[in-house]
């Protein structure tokens, strides 16, 4: 059981460094990061429903946006020369990032737009 442990922390460990890794390497995992946390706050502070959903779905760009990273370091460190089938690799990591944060982008506004004008009025 102590063994168990120790290989669930080291896990947890290798996760954190991970995400600091993004957080210090990549500016769009920054960016995404910092709106995931902006649109979070604003959904718990705004809206009586739909908390959840407003969370998931921006959660869901940010585990998007670690796989495009993690595939775009992966193919800089398997490749030095220019190669086609890497840049395919990694432009279609991005355009998966693209489609996640425009379905994210299109529900928060449908959600998060009315409450905010209505605090405006």
């Amino acid at each position: 059981m102590k063994r168990f442990l120790i290989r669930i922390l080291k896990a947890l460990r290798y996760a954190v460094e991970g995400l600091v890794a993004a957080l210090k390497i990549d500016l769009h995992f920054r960016i995404n990061f910092f709106l995931w946390l902006s649109l979070a706050l604003l959904s718990l502070l705004l809206l009586q429903k739909n908390k959840l959903l407003i969370f998931t779905i921006n959660y869901f760009v940010i585990i998007v946006e670690l796989i495009n990273t993690s595939i775009e370091k992966a193919v800089d460190t398997a490749t030095v020369e220019w190669k086609l089938t890497a840049k395919y690799a990694k432009d279609i990591a991005c355009a998966a990032t693209l489609f996640a944060g425009g379905f994210a982008g299109v529900v928060d506004t449908i959600y998060l737009l009315p409450e905010l004008l209505k605090l405006l009025k």
